[in-house]
């Protein structure tokens, strides 16, 4: 296949914007995918502020099509991936299921191996996963997130009913429609009219902060706001002896109050990075839909206003589109 001799991306050092820069080297054993839909994340916005000190293209929630592979069989493949990926070094052995807490791991757009961001990406085929024809690349590129929000249900004890999310936007709304899926009853603490009204209509029922007293509190709260101001909240409305599961990765650090948290023996739980697999299965079988939490497309070439879209309140999840 004949290829262009550079690309459009969005590199960390080189600000919110698509530039021109060399294709991606297909490693030995890797597929080069040819992108067709970016959604914007969070972790993405963060990257410019600071979060890590990687430099390289961002972005890790996509849909493409693999148009070069040592093994044929992917080749012409619509496919998403996971985030993470082993050190450069590890050997044929590595057991992946592990790999998101390997402390030499890297991840697509965040540490140590460049992202999705771009017209084209070379991707080991372990982190692949084939998208269904059901599954559009609107949804595909939602798959990563959808994931992420599916740890963060799945890690709570099955006991807790109702649940309460502590936040509105891009992830506590696919939260709560991992929980409605489940069939728990989702309680919401927000803050913007549209996103609370989409919330609702997924099943989520309004809980307004100031009426949540220490004898109302919850035994069961996910936090997903994405601020520090956010997880205080959710603390606050975590009940003694409950499970607070942090959602959010911040540039900076957050104080707690540990006191509180060791008298009422609360259990924090951190969560990240789903199985990818399941995300798609839940899309492909329609238990989860996702087309109304795309705000706005735009094309990669136009990637700087996409960045300043995303970070306005009132949108959900931006995406890009590869022409």
């Amino acid at each position: 296949m004949n290829l262009p001799d550079s690309m459009w991306a969005v590199r960390v050092d080189s600000g919110m914007k698509a530039v021109r820069t060399a294709l991606p080297p297909r490693h030995p054993g890797d597929c080069l995918v040819k992108i067709q839909r970016i959604g914007i994340c969070g972790t993405d916005l963060k990257m410019f502020e600071g979060y890590t000190d990687f430099q390289g293209i961002v972005g890790h929630e996509f849909a493409g099509t693999v148009i070069e592979a040592d093994d044929p069989s992917w080749i012409g493949k619509r496919v998403t991936s996971s985030i993470n990926l082993p050190p450069a070094d590890a050997d044929s052995s590595f057991d992946w299921a592990s790999v998101k807490h390997h402390p030499r791991r890297r991840a697509l757009g965040i540490r140590n191996y460049d992202g999705v961001m771009a017209e084209y990406a070379s991707l080991p085929p372990e982190i692949l996963v084939e998208l269904p024809d059901s599954v559009d690349d609107l949804a595909g590129a939602m798959a990563e997130p959808l994931a992420s929000a599916l740890e963060a249900v799945e890690v709570l004890p099955k006991k807790y009913n109702p649940v309460l999310v502590v936040g509105d936007g891009r992830v506590a709304q696919l939260v709560i429609r991992v929980l409605d899926a489940a069939g728990l009853e989702v309680h919401l603490m927000g803050k913007h009219a549209d996103k609370i009204k989409l919330a609702q209509q997924s099943g989520a029922f309004l809980r307004d902060k100031a009426t949540i007293t220490p004898e109302t509190r919850y035994p069961a709260v996910i936090e997903a706001t994405g601020s520090a101001s956010g997880v205080q909240d959710a603390l606050t409305a975590t009940a003694p002896e409950g499970v607070l599961v942090l959602n959010t990765t911040l540039p900076h650090g957050v104080e707690l109050d540990l006191a509180r948290i060791v008298v009422d023996e609360i259990k924090l739980i951190g969560s990240r990075c789903g199985d990818i697999c399941k995300a798609v299965a839940l899309l492909e079988h329609g238990k989860i839909n996702v087309d109304d939490m795309v705000s706005a497309t735009y094309p990669l070439q136009e990637a700087e206003t996409a960045f300043r879209k995303a970070q306005e309140k009132s949108s959900l999840k931006i995406q890009l589109v590869v022409n």
